[in-house]
């Protein structure tokens, strides 16, 4: 079949696809798969997965986005003109989504929800049972014990009341008085003092009243006067070097994404605001250098997975 027979099957059967356009680029070129994949650090199966135009296999569809952009500037194409045909093609695969079931994201949130709720439940059950099981076993003897409390209060009360009652005299001891010996009259003086000692003793049983301790003055007056904490998100710097294309997103403290974006070769994305900051970098391989409040960050010490890797810098248990 001639070149010309080639262009009028493909004509008849429609426009090129995106992976299509690019695989032909490439073969112009005379570059083999994995000559591309290397220079645009990816994985052989990502070029083949954009060339086939298996784009459900795609980490998600900025990258997407991103690595037809490097392959078309790779191949010498207009790679604004691709991610718009790209987006075309993508048109259905978001409608076949919309129509299908959850995410796999969703799909976790929702049995994280349903297996809190049921823990949730189980713990309430467990409670109310024991709390019945106290009462069913315990309940009878602490209504015993209340009501012979109460009954002992009550019999110490009533004879309390009765003693003042037993010292008082009888009215035939005070006719016998009466009519007794002048004696009897001598000894009336120190009737006086026994009164007195007598009232004193009210006196001396009268209620203490109850003084906070020094200590714990003081400790409430600490606690009412200390001043409510504040807490204030420090302003941190950052500065990305690359070599390469690279997807970037930067979230900082406040939770705003003030970075989105496909860095190129040989530029500097800087940032000074609130920190902690979450970033994200698409190809790990197109980084140059990283700049964390003026000190290098060393990008190895934190994961990567299909060449990108995220993380978080300025936080408690992060970098400092």
């Amino acid at each position: 079949m001639t070149d010309e027979e080639s262009e009028n099957t493909k004509q008849e059967n429609g426009p090129e696809t995106v992976g299509e356009t690019l695989r032909a680029a490439r073969e112009r070129h005379n570059l083999e798969l994995q000559a591309v994949a290397d220079q645009l650090h990816l994985r052989p199966s990502i070029i083949r997965a954009i060339e086939e135009g298996d784009y459900q296999s795609m980490p998600g569809e900025l990258f997407l986005k991103g690595y037809v952009r490097s392959y078309a500037r790779l191949t010498e194409q207009d790679g604004d003109d691709l991610v718009m045909r790209l987006d075309r093609e993508l048109a259905p695969l978001r409608r076949e989504e919309q129509q299908k079931e959850p995410s796999t994201t969703e799909i976790i949130q929702l049995r994280k929800e349903r297996r809190r709720r049921v823990v949730g439940t189980l713990i309430a059950l467990v409670a109310a049972l024991i709390v019945g099981w106290v009462l069913l076993f315990y309940g009878p003897w602490i209504a015993d014990e209340t009501g012979d409390l109460i009954d002992e209060t009550g019999e110490q009360g009533a004879e309390q009341g009765e003693s003042p009652a037993a010292t008082e005299p009888d009215g035939d001891t005070s006719d016998e008085d009466a009519g007794s010996t002048p004696a009897s009259e001598e000894a009336e003086p120190e009737g006086p003092e026994g009164d007195a000692s007598t009232e004193s003793s009210p006196t001396s049983m009268a209620p203490v009243p109850v003084v906070d301790a020094p200590e714990e003055r003081g400790q409430q007056q600490t606690n009412e006067s200390s001043p409510r904490e504040t807490s204030a998100l420090e302003t941190v710097s950052l500065v990305i070097s690359f070599n390469d294309a690279c997807w970037v997103e930067v979230v900082n403290g406040e939770g705003e994404r003030v970075i989105v974006t496909l860095a190129e070769a040989g530029r500097d994305i800087e940032y000074e605001g609130p920190g902690p900051l979450e970033v994200l970098l698409g190809n790990v391989d197109a980084v140059a250098g990283i700049r964390f409040k003026g000190e290098p960050i060393d990008l190895e010490d934190y994961p990567v997975r299909a060449g990108r890797t995220q993380f978080v810098l300025g936080a408690s248990n992060g970098t400092s």
